[in-house]
């Protein structure tokens, strides 16, 4: 408010110079009213006759360099938005991580970008909030959370999520969720990545016997010397991040060819805001354990 009231006492000065030049006032005589130099009464009935009224205007003294976005970088961020549907944290973190030469922008910034690039998606109502604590395992193969997810086309996805890393060491589908398709992708997929030293599912009945006893599948996980663990009753939260994942396949599954290119993307392509937007195979490798 002060700059603005300065700069309008300033304007007012100057036209008052020249509206007395105008009506027939000596240099002088307008130099001794305003306590100035003659100078400057000249210089601003000058820059009057070569630029009207508009040329006393007053400049601010801000920087006049606007350091924008570059345009390669704001290519960059659209093309992720529209072809990854990533939003503002990802992309930058993406540009941080793995951005090569492009420089790396806030998160804020690249919200702009897409909101004027009209690809922003506003959420219609808060997102839910289950806990304010997270929990994350110290290692790989530590414990896998493993899950059903009926897809779009009416298919079943049963799929294995490395706790630490959010690596997906099984994932596939089927017609029907069964619990002997839960225990054949766990058979494979330990072959191929060895044994977690946990499980962690939910309740469902492919998992969890609704009438006491031992389920087929926490049978099988005891014969390989894994622990099956269940989550609590109404803490849906337990198996987070696994739904995470089932929110991700929702939204970008469709842009691959088949099952196996999501899942090799997820996995090698997609970075990851829970582990500081690396790949998960990163962090899976660095930190697996021998648990065989």
């Amino acid at each position: 408010m002060k700059g603005s009231w300065m700069m309008d006492r300033v304007l007012r000065r100057r036209r008052w110079i020249v509206y007395k030049r105008l009506q027939g006032w000596k240099v002088t005589d307008i130099a001794e009213a305003l306590q100035v130099s003659e100078k400057t009464v000249d210089r601003w009935w000058s820059v009057y006759r070569s630029y009207g009224w508009e040329g006393l205007a007053v400049k601010s003294h801000a920087p006049h360099t606007i350091y924008n976005t570059p345009h390669a970088t704001a290519d960059i961020i659209l093309t992720l938005r529209r072809e990854k549907r990533w939003g503002p944290c990802k992309i930058a973190g993406y540009l941080k991580k793995h951005g090569g030469v492009v420089s790396p922008v806030s998160h804020a910034t690249v919200y702009k970008i897409l909101v004027k690039a009209n690809l922003n998606n506003p959420l219609t109502r808060p997102r839910r909030v289950w806990g304010k604590k997270r929990f994350e395992r110290a290692h790989s193969n530590s414990l896998w959370q493993a899950d059903f997810k009926l897809t779009e086309d009416d298919e079943w996805m049963i799929s294995y999520l490395d706790d630490h890393s959010r690596f997906i060491s099984g994932s596939r589908v089927h017609h029907t969720p069964t619990t002997e398709h839960a225990i054949t992708l766990l058979k494979a997929s330990i072959q191929q990545y060895g044994k977690p030293q946990q499980i962690l599912t939910d309740r469902g009945a492919q998992f969890y016997p609704a009438r006491g006893g031992e389920s087929a599948f926490t049978t099988f996980c005891s014969g390989n010397g894994i622990q099956h663990i269940v989550t609590s009753i109404r803490r849906p939260s337990t198996i987070g991040k696994i739904e995470a994942f089932h929110k991700a396949y929702t939204i970008e599954a469709q842009m691959f060819p088949s099952h196996r290119d999501f899942i090799y993307y997820w996995n090698y392509q997609r970075p990851h805001q829970g582990i500081g937007y690396y790949y998960p195979a990163d962090i899976y490798f660095k930190d697996v354990r021998d648990t065989s």
